[in-house]
């Protein structure tokens, strides 16, 4: 009896942590400005699962591109360089503004995030830094998005908590269930 309570308390310790998963199977964020204007944003940071990790890096594999920069030196790879909340040029910042001009970060492999950060620039025009945020897997299809992120605020950030979509199906917590009814039952001819 003591092997069956165990083994129902291990299973359902294993659904609980699969509860607390995050948004999985992201390859691509893409973010624009909510009132088209122009993008300006100094940091994306994109927390893994588990780890904390910043996959928003180009350290960690990830690549930036955008519609265009401002200057040569406010390219999209400053968006990913791990060196920010900084200000203009050490940012990205596009060269037009409108609802065609983006951020595009590909991240070196398909993941799981808790959240997304974006930090917007830290000296004039913080009224600009309000974005809508896309999240797509490796086959392009939309994942999550959002719109009117603001990090108009004293830390020029916004961070935007994902959600969870690695939760059982209730089908699978039944057919588990069941066969833990089922060991019960057996157990309890032998005795």
């Amino acid at each position: 009896m003591n092997s069956i309570k165990g083994l129902v308390i291990a299973s359902l310790a294993a659904l609980s942590l699969n509860a607390n998963a995050g948004l999985m199977g992201v390859s691509e964020i893409v973010i624009k400005n909510s009132n088209d204007l122009w993008i300006q944003i100094s940091e994306v940071i994109a927390t893994e699962t588990g780890t904390g990790n910043d996959l928003a890096l180009s350290s960690a594999g990830a690549t930036a591109s955008g519609t265009g920069n401002w200057s040569p030196t406010s390219s999209p790879d400053k968006a990913i360089d791990g060196a920010g909340p900084l200000d203009y040029p050490f940012m990205y910042h596009s060269d037009g503004k409108g609802p065609s001009e983006f951020l595009k970060i590909v991240l070196g492999s398909p993941s799981e995030l808790d959240s997304l950060s974006i930090f917007g620039r830290t000296g004039c025009c913080a009224s600009r830094d309000v974005f809508d945020v896309y999240l797509y897997n490796d086959k392009q299809e939309l994942l999550f998005n959002g719109e009117k992120y603001s990090a108009y605020n004293q830390q020029h950030m916004v961070t935007i908590d994902l959600p969870d979509t690695d939760i059982p199906e209730p089908a699978s917590i039944g057919l588990m269930v069941l066969g833990l009814a089922g060991l019960g039952l057996a157990r309890r001819k032998k005795a």
